[in-house]
């Protein structure tokens, strides 16, 4: 039996400590040793033996592989508490040169017990296209032995027709809206602002039933990966309260502890927290601090945006429409640019003429304002209410005309109404 100590980071991220490994190329009687499990796989829809890697969810480190013989696997091991992992069947062959092709996956909540589980392959996704497609294709796998992961499946089949419902309205309703085919032109802002209610509305009853579920799973380690998982979406009490919900006996668990450390972190920056002052220089090169101009009586979009990011730029004649009409009412936007090429940068402000506050610190994300204030994509833009909280982090499009109008009246040309 092989020992595998796992890099803290990584146990933080995937709440998970030390595990123990061991493998077998075909299935065999052992049974598993007290507080470890036995994962005994069998494949279908493939005639050739292939590897089979186990990997913490998210994480491109593969903990234990095994080649399958006669289409099935094994894997013993520990894990010191039930966690999220990631099994990937390597169907689909590797060439030199070219980029990684798309490998079936399947997600499975481990826990220490025997665990039976029936892969047909044919049934999961086999490209990115299908992937999206396949959204429901854990489904076909039949998986037995671990409580935690039929708790997991139940967080699974209620949520995602949730979720469901918010993105075929984000897909098919606001982005027809936001690019009208046939050359026909773009909706007035009203309509615009009655689609994304109804994206709010349908985002409202997926994160209540996430919160009910976290509830109802405070003493297991399913409800705190679900916690951790989508912590990002509630703003600074609700994770106050999230965080104070679970049961002694998770709370006395080094998990919690990982837990507890991320969720300071997402609560800094969510909705209800006092913004985080940073330095930059502005794009004449004079030194700026956002304490300068935030939470001075205003409300201030902190907008952050690159040279080089498409849609960042495809947003920014809105947001000077949106400016031109709102600054004189008080409203103040920052553009804060993740460009590491000042050059790049500052054509960039010259080519779309932003008049409004421009400022950087040209370390990209390779500094600290993107974990600071915990985004890895842009545009991310965040609004600040006069006394310095934020207010939303989702700015963009018809949810800050939306805003825009609840704050100041409807100030737009009239035949945007």
């Amino acid at each position: 039996m092989k020992t595998l100590n796992m890099n803290p980071l990584i146990r933080t991220s995937f709440i998970l400590m030390l595990c123990i490994f061991s493998h077998q190329s075909s299935i065999a009687s052992t049974e598993p040793l007290n507080d470890s499990f036995i994962i005994k796989g069998e494949l279908k829809g493939i005639t050739h033996d292939i590897w089979v890697k186990l990997q913490p969810k998210g994480s491109t480190v593969t903990l234990d592989s095994v080649i399958s013989k006669k289409g099935k696997f094994v894997f013993k091991g520990r894990v010191n508490n039930p966690s999220l992992f990631t099994l990937t069947f390597m169907r689909n062959a590797v060439e030199k040169g070219k980029r990684p092709p798309y490998q079936p996956t399947f997600e499975l909540f481990l826990e220490n017990s025997p665990i039976q589980l029936v892969v047909d392959l044919n049934e999961l996704p086999n490209s990115y296209p299908e992937s999206f497609q396949k959204k429901l294709a854990y489904k076909t796998v039949i998986v037995k032995g671990s409580k935690t992961h039929e708790k997991y499946m139940d967080f699974k089949n209620s949520q995602e027709p949730l979720d469901q419902v918010r993105s075929d309205l984000f897909m098919n309703k606001y982005i027809a809206y936001l690019n009208p085919k046939n050359g026909k032109e773009k909706g007035p802002i009203s309509e615009g602002i009655a689609i994304v209610n109804e994206i709010d509305a349908a985002e409202a009853k997926a994160k209540e039933n996430i919160l009910t579920f976290i509830k109802n799973n405070a003493d297991n380690y399913v409800g705190l990966m679900v916690a951790k998982n989508r912590l990002a979406k509630f703003n600074a009490d609700q994770i106050t309260s999230i965080t104070a919900g679970f049961s002694s006996e998770i709370k006395n668990s080094d998990s919690y502890k990982d837990f507890v450390t991320y969720a300071e972190k997402i609560k800094r920056s969510a909705p209800g927290a006092k913004f985080i002052d940073f330095e930059f220089k502005d794009h004449k090169g004079n030194p700026v601090k956002l304490s300068d101009y935030v939470g001075k009586g205003n409300y201030v979009l902190l907008e952050f945006w690159a040279s080089w990011c498409g849609p960042c730029r495809a947003d920014i004649p809105h947001l000077k429409e949106a400016y031109e009409a709102f600054h004189p009412a008080g409203f103040e936007v920052i553009s804060i640019s993740m460009d590491d090429n000042k050059d790049k940068w500052l054509k960039a402000i010259e080519e779309e003429q932003m008049t409004w506050l421009q400022v950087s610190d040209l370390k990209a994300f390779n500094g600290e304002l993107n974990k600071l204030y915990n985004f890895q994509g842009i545009p991310t833009c965040v609004l600040i209410d006069p006394s310095g909280h934020i207010v939303t982090r989702n700015m963009r499009g018809s949810w800050m005309d939306a805003r825009l109008i609840d704050l100041y009246g409807n100030k737009f040309a009239d035949h945007h109404e």
